[in-house]
């Protein structure tokens, strides 16, 4: 929900991704993230995002079609009051155990939230970015084949470009509207993707950036466009799909 909020509501104020950014402490690939549903905004950036574009977080958020930022009212879920309920009904060793794992959660999320914010242009990594159709070789995308059609690129450390192993540059309509044409995607080498998830994959020569989709009552595994006028792809051989990696984000 919040990645469609935030879509309809730049395109309300007329403005592309990167005249948005320019307005805002925040770079492309991390605000085309939030777009496209891969990562979510922590606190600070709803509040930053909500103040922007006048609307409350409720909004943003989907608890509330009222745009007013007096709106904001806290509205707790009845799984947060179940776990107050039983807050209050430890005794005092129950709530420090309890006040302890919190704390600590809360240093860890703090720790990853504040990587996702902007920072320092020198603080680069290099990644190889990918071109080529997986017809020029199944190895290509994760060994040292010299006939592969790669680029190395520098990308600004974050959370998620940290995690990726290598990129790929998407063509084609297919994913969107969360991938577009020429968006370059971060990439975490896995032998397998879960049902559900945005991966890479290679079947019959060719290479894909889909969806997978499982059907275990009728035995069918299909790669799935987010666009839907595009065909899924059914796998009459699931033994010879070879999946490539995860698609864990964006970049710039």
């Amino acid at each position: 929900m919040i990645a469609e909020r935030l879509r309809a509501l730049r395109k309300e104020h007329g403005l592309s991704k990167r005249a948005l950014v320019s307005k805002l402490p925040l770079n492309y690939s991390t605000y085309a993230n939030y777009e496209s549903g891969f990562r979510e905004p922590n606190s600070e950036i709803l509040q930053m995002l909500a103040r922007h574009f006048g609307v409350s977080i409720d909004y943003l958020l989907g608890v509330s079609e009222n745009r007013k930022k007096a709106d904001e009212i806290a509205v707790l879920s009845e799984s947060e009051n179940d776990h107050i309920r039983k807050y209050r009904r430890l005794d005092t060793h129950g709530r420090e155990v309890v006040d302890i794992v919190l704390a600590k959660e809360m240093e860890r999320v703090s720790f990853l939230n504040d990587r996702s914010l902007p920072v320092a242009e020198d603080n680069r990594i290099l990644l190889r970015v990918y071109n080529q159709r997986a017809s020029a070789g199944l190895g290509s995308y994760l060994g040292d084949d010299s006939d592969a059609d790669y680029e190395e690129m520098s990308f600004v450390s974050t959370q998620v470009s940290d995690r990726a192993d290598f990129c790929v540059r998407i063509k084609g309509e297919s994913m969107e509207p969360k991938i577009c044409d020429g968006d370059i995607v971060f990439v975490k080498a896995v032998p397998k993707v879960d049902p559900d998830n945005v991966g890479i994959f290679v079947y019959d020569g060719e290479s894909y950036c889909k969806r997978l989709r499982i059907d275990h009552r009728r035995g069918t595994v299909i790669l799935e466009s987010l666009n839907k006028a595009f065909a899924p792809k059914q796998i009459s051989r699931p033994e010879d799909l070879r999946t490539v990696g995860l698609v864990i984000g964006i970049a710039e």
